[in-house]
Parts: structure tokens; sequence; C-alpha cells
């Protein structure tokens, strides 16, 4: 798996840093302007071929052996790679739970032509499926800034709104300060508002630097780790989380992890202002997206 190239549709943020490491990586559809995007829509309602639209991992596929892509309702492109070029080993990375994946139900997709790896290991039993670990960035750094808030949130709506609300005002409670910017949806009329739109990776990373902790509220069905854990142990910053399962994994540290459920709120103001214990280097640098990657070559 020397020669690979990544398919990677999520944070465009991340891009840049998965290039500094080495690893070739690109989105699934090239940059264009914003006045061609009705028109790349329109192919995607029309049904037509989008080959115009890919990125430039197009151009990579007569050099390469092995492509890993992100899973995405696009199941036309992995069919346009198997059909065009079988040489290909075709490594579906699963980096969300599959329960949110309509067209890439992993049922849907052949073993014979795909092979199917997850961060979460309920579907990974559920499927068949290969596991990997999520990961982050050593290369991804904080910009100094003052501390504003004690815990911070940033996260879509998904039916959790009420939820969070009511947990702000148990840690508001505690004397401790917070942020929590839930993004509605537009077309939900009801509960959006204009105050908390969408925020660009970089903006979320200012609002970390200026935070004592981060604050990880996971849907009932996910058993992955998420984003937020990652952050906390490359940042250095304590969590708040509700993953009861978070106990079992090798960075956990009860000095570090606050977990809802377990943990109780009257010392989360002594848990937040005590100091963050530093995990052992082999362990952070397990979670590094180089070593991410590598396990694929280890693992297969």
């Amino acid at each position: 798996m020397k020669n690979k190239v990544l398919i990677y549709n999520s944070i465009p943020y991340f891009i840049p840093f998965m290039k500094e490491k080495g690893i070739d990586a690109y989105p699934l559809f090239k940059e264009i302007p914003s006045f061609l995007r009705p028109l790349r829509g329109l192919y995607e309602f029309l049904g037509l071929k989008r080959t115009v639209w890919y990125g430039g991992w197009k151009d990579r596929l007569e050099t390469i052996d092995t492509i890993i892509v992100f899973s995405n309702e696009f199941i036309d492109i992995l069919e346009y790679i198997r059909i065009k070029f079988p040489h290909i080993k075709i490594i579906i990375w699963y980096w969300n739970p599959t329960f949110i994946h309509k067209n890439a139900n992993p049922e849907l997709l052949s073993e014979e032509f795909f092979q199917k790896w997850s961060f979460d290991k309920k579907d990974c039993s559920k499927y068949g499926m290969r596991y990997n670990t999520t990961f982050y960035f050593d290369n991804i750094k904080l910009s100094k800034k003052d501390i504003i808030h004690d815990v911070v949130f940033l996260g879509a709506n998904k039916g959790r709104k009420a939820e969070l609300l009511k947990l702000q005002n148990v840690i508001n409670d505690c004397g401790l300060s917070t942020y929590f910017h839930i993004v509605d949806k537009k077309t939900n009329k009801e509960e959006y508002d204009e105050k908390f739109p969408k925020l660009s990776y970089s903006q979320y990373l200012d609002l970390i630097a200026q935070s004592n902790s981060i604050l990880d509220f996971v849907q009932k069905e996910q058993n992955g780790l998420t984003l937020r854990p990652m952050e906390s142990l490359f940042f250095e910053k304590k969590l708040i989380t509700n993953d009861k399962q978070i106990v079992k994994e090798d960075f956990y540290d009860p000095a570090n992890i606050f977990v809802i459920g377990i943990d109780d709120f009257d010392n989360l103001k002594n848990f937040i202002n005590s100091p963050y214990e530093k995990v052992p280097s082999n362990i952070l640098h397990k979670y590094d997206v180089s070593n991410w990657i590598s396990r694929f070559d280890n693992l297969i």
C-alpha cells in the first residue's frame, strides 16, 4: 500500500495538514466557483455522470494500488473506480455511525470489491468490518488566546437541543461559565436561531483556545469516539462527555475526563480548575493521522 490516495469528504480544514504529513489526500469534488455549484447540483439531481466534477484523485488512479474513501452517499464514485480501475484496492472508511448512511449501508457493498473499515466497534461487529481508531493531527496547533469560557460546545441540534440546554444550566449552576453554539437547520423555523450560524473549523478552534474544557455529547446510537476526545487529547483540554464507554480507552484519566452519569457534578468545578495530566506520548502518537493511515497497511 505504498501507492495510496485518500478521498476525504469531511472537514476541509484537515486536508492541508494531511498533505503536510505526506498523505496524498483530495476532496471528493474539485473546488469550483460559486456560480457553477447550481450546475453541479443539477448533474446530481438528474443522475448524470459527474466525472467532470471529481477531485484531483481522479488523475492519480492509473498510478496507485489502493484508495481509501471516506464513506459518503455518492456510490457512483465507488463504481467508477471499481469498473475503470479494477486493480485498485478500495477501502471504505466509516468515520460516522452507519445509521446515518443510506446509500452507503455496508450491507449493500460487496466485500468482493470493497474493504470496509470503521471507527465504531459495534458497527464492526454487526457488519463484519475491520476496525481502526479515529484520528487527529499533532501538526494542528491552537493560537494563544485568553481563557474566557470554562466549557465550550459546538454542534448541530440533531434533536438534542433541549438536553444540551438543560445540561448547560446544570454546568452554570456549578459556578462555571459556558458557551454552547448549537446550530439548527434553517428549515427548522421554530428553533432556528440566526445568532448561532455554522462556524468554520478554524473558528471552532479559536473557541477551544478560549476554553478550559470541551463538551462531547454523543448520539445514543453511537459507539465510536468523536473528534471531541481527540481535540481534548491533542490540545490538552479537559473533556466532559456523556460517553460512558470512554473509561475503557487507553487515554482515559479521571483527572482529564469527566463522565456524565458516572462522575458527580458537585466535583465538576474542582475538575475544571485542576491541572491537566499529560498523556504518555506513545498513546498520543497512536491517534495521530500518520499512524492511523499506517494501520491500513499493517492490518490488511
